[in-house]
């Protein structure tokens, strides 16, 4: 069976939407080959456990000035609260023994790490081939093992990584291009209405599972893109937005072999996996106006309470917490058995959170907890990248750029910027549309498809 398009997407993940919808004005017949049997990619919410859609993967938009944030605000009518982060930070006896404090409360040592992370652009860029680890970064700078522990909690856990794993390259890099903002914003609803919007029109295909992609024929030839099953799809053009991982382990095989330094960047750059410890609980045992906390040295390096509009009564329970870990952390999680990760957080929570007349309140009113690992997303394998230690100055801009003026790439792991989010991901489609409209138009000149939100 066979099908004939002016351009094929590979993945229905923001990504990949988000370029159908730009592109699907100038070209019709634009499809899109989903692995999975669902959309969304690493957009996805577990029901059942609250009066709402728990997000399994992102949650928080970073910052206000997003391609994302305007297409909810200005075509869905979404409405966006702003967090400070972080809001609530737990310090226990193996750092410090503050116990429970407000941002506003840390101290200087704390302070100082926001400023170094703050101002690493102003860092010396290592040369080629020699980057340097955050980890190593940080002792140089005489910094002390409370202060080590704070940046692996607020900034290592939040890039996806850990402090080792963490590189000082592509963070400086970052930080330069960082134009999003610094707040944190919550949508009135699940992210699932994004993946919906996006959707809507296209020509979406679930349980397409691309095992090869032939872009050798000559340059006027097109693609052949062939499914596990035997099913081909034709185009004149290709666009592949998997995640990261699906490159790395050669789950597709690409005829001819993909360019040599396009290859070796997706052999540098690194995606971290995250996990979440969602638990609900029979009562709130925490202040009303808390939201997040962040706990330096402890099992679970941030946790977060969030209240959302109730889109199905009576589900659950509206007293949950996510527990969110990412990088090394989430791999030990993926080894532990499920039981001692629930005692553990639990233990936590209930250190935490412990008064004179109350001992143990997480563990005494735990009503159900679910455990998601993206690691063992098969199409997925992780959570998003990170400023990778030993990435070099370009690997981006080579996993980004075009292959024979017919197979093209977009996804936050091609975001020059390295930008992960998910606006990272959507201007990575824009781009990619931008290239593919240009050669589809015969003039690599032609104006950027302009978007129909």
């Amino acid at each position: 069976m066979e099908s004939y398009h002016s351009v094929a997407v590979i993945g229905a993940g923001l990504a990949g939407l988000y370029a159908a919808r730009l592109l699907k004005e100038k070209f019709p017949d634009v499809v899109v080959l989903e692995a999975q049997n669902r959309i969304g990619g690493r957009v996805k919410q577990v029901h059942g456990m609250a009066p709402w859609p728990i997000e399994a993967g992102p949650e928080f938009v970073h910052g206000r000035n997003s391609v994302l944030v305007k297409l909810a605000e200005t075509h869905m009518g979404v409405t966006f609260s702003e967090k400070e982060w972080p809001d609530w930070w737990y310090f226990g006896k193996e750092v410090g023994g503050q116990g429970l404090i407000n941002d506003e409360q840390v101290d200087d040592e704390v302070d100082k790490v926001h400023d170094l992370f703050g101002d690493c652009e102003d860092e010396e860029v290592p040369p080629p081939g020699r980057d340097v680890s955050a980890a190593e970064w940080m002792a140089r700078k005489g910094c002390t093992p409370r202060q080590v522990a704070v940046a692996d909690a607020c900034y290592a856990n939040d890039f996806g990584c850990s402090l080792r794993q963490l590189g000082l390259r592509e963070m400086i890099h970052e930080n330069k291009k960082w134009d999003s903002g610094e707040t944190y914003l919550l949508m009135d609803r699940s992210m699932g209405h994004i993946v919906t919007h996006l959707a809507e029109g296209a020509d979406i295909r679930t349980n397409w599972v691309v095992a090869s992609i032939n872009y050798a024929s000559a340059a006027g030839g097109g693609v052949t893109i062939q499914a596990e099953d035997g099913r081909v799809v034709r185009c004149k053009a290709c666009l592949v937005t998997v995640a990261l991982p699906v490159l790395q382990k050669g789950m597709i095989a690409f005829n001819p072999s993909l360019p040599a330094p396009k290859a070796a960047a997706i052999s540098r750059i690194r995606m971290g996996n995250a996990v979440k410890v969602i638990m609900g609980f029979s009562r709130r045992f925490w202040a009303k106006d808390m939201y997040d906390v962040v706990c330096p040295g402890a099992f679970v390096p941030e946790f977060w309470m969030l209240q959302h509009t109730v889109t199905n009564p009576g589900a659950g329970t509206p007293n949950c917490v996510v527990g969110f870990l990412a990088g090394e952390r989430a791999d030990a999680i993926c080894r532990m058995d499920p039981e001692d990760v629930k005692r553990r957080f639990l233990s936590q929570l209930d250190e935490v959170f412990a008064t004179p007349g109350d001992a143990r309140p997480a563990s005494s009113s735990l009503v159900q907890c679910q455990i998601v690992d993206w690691s063992q997303e098969k199409f997925v394998g992780g959570a998003y990248t990170y400023p990778t230690l030993g990435a070099e100055a370009g690997d981006r801009a080579a996993l980004a750029a075009p292959v024979a003026g017919k197979l093209f790439f977009a996804g936050e792991a091609t975001n020059e910027d390295c930008n992960p989010c998910m606006q990272g991901a959507m201007d990575t489609a824009a781009r990619a549309a931008t290239q593919i409209t240009a050669v589809l138009s015969g003039g690599a000149a032609a104006a950027a498809p302009r978007s129909r939100l």
